[in-house]
């Protein structure tokens, strides 16, 4: 039978291992940073993780959606549909899922941080 202080140990390095698992994990399958081109080229539900300028923002609908025109040598459109405080000439890195809307991609933002 094994003594307590040895359960104790057993039990914290196999808690310790899976932490360290679970975070490898989280790291592995976090999405790569792509150009804002691959906006114009991914397919219709795709997600993407994008980095670029604010040109415009609109807010649309009491505040509650925001319309941004994001660029890094070409121009894409991006829609929250939250109210967030952007404004132009800020670094934004952009992940979300990629919608046809008028027949165009746009970029439907799911997480959004600024640089």
């Amino acid at each position: 039978m094994l003594s307590e202080r040895v359960l104790i140990a057993l039990g914290l390095s196999v808690s310790l291992v899976g932490i360290l698992a679970l975070c490898l994990i989280l790291w592995l399958s976090e999405l790569p940073v792509a150009q804002l081109t691959v906006v114009a080229a991914a397919k219709d539900g795709e997600m993407v993780r994008v980095t670029g300028l604010v040109e415009r923002v609109r807010h649309i609908k009491n505040d509650s959606i925001t319309l941004l025109t994001v660029s890094e040598k070409v121009t894409r459109n991006a829609i929250v549909f939250d109210a967030v405080n952007v404004s132009e000439g800020m670094t934004l890195d952009m992940e979300g899922e990629i919608q046809l809307y008028d027949g165009e991609p746009e970029l439907v933002v799911r997480r959004l941080e600024t640089r």
